[in-house]
């Protein structure tokens, strides 16, 4: 649909060939972005069912044997979709574009490799097993919500941002309710927020 307000017959005004331009643009950003669904359903899916599994298997809903199988699968397929979403929106980037996004990637893998290694020291320095749980859990989501908020604050990204403040509150949420309460408010809000953003966004983007 055209955005012209000129009559027919009339040449397009300067107005009209910028308001023209906006609109190419904003479609262009659309195609180029990441699918919402593939970044952010997977991972709350994921937590759903690998957090929400363990606590099921705490309470001796489910058995222990089957918590390492769905920790694992609710781990690979979230990371499998997102590097297939974002080497899809990546295929049409080229220069700084695709260098930032790059540098991001690399910002989420070294910022959980450092988590990895602290938290695994503290594990073998003998920190009993239920604050070690809210320690994975709380600084998890700490690295997770700082990024989101970086992200969103440097793409004027507002949605990712307010996923970025949930998903803070949601750290220190699954601390303060103790263990093994915390596996079950990783899995209804960590993983609902993911959800909700992801089928907000691909909703808001597809009317």
């Amino acid at each position: 649909m055209s955005t012209s307000t000129h009559e027919p017959g009339e040449h397009p005004t300067a107005v009209d060939a910028l308001a023209a331009i906006d609109a190419q643009q904003d479609r262009t950003a659309r195609s180029l972005r990441p699918s919402p669904l593939g970044m952010f359903l997977p991972w709350g899916l994921g937590y759903l069912v690998g957090f929400g599994g363990v606590w099921l298997a705490i309470r001796g809903v489910l058995p222990d044997g089957v918590v390492p199988a769905l920790l694992a699968v609710a781990a690979a397929v979230p990371a499998v979709s997102t590097g297939i979403t974002l080497g899809r929106s990546n295929r049409g980037l080229a220069g700084p574009s695709r260098r930032i996004r790059t540098l991001v990637g690399w910002t989420w893998l070294l910022g959980f490799a450092a988590l990895c290694a602290i938290n695994l020291r503290l594990t073998a320095l003998g920190v009993p097993g239920p604050t070690l749980s809210l320690i994975w859990s709380g600084s998890a989501l700490l690295v997770v919500g700082l990024l989101y908020l970086a992200g969103g604050a440097l793409g004027n990204h507002g949605p990712q941002y307010v996923l970025g403040v949930w998903t803070l509150v949601t750290a220190v949420a699954t601390v303060l309710v103790g263990y093994p309460s915390n596996f079950l408010v990783l899995a209804l809000a960590g993983g609902g927020g993911f959800v909700v953003l992801g089928v907000w966004m691909h909703v808001r983007e597809h009317r």
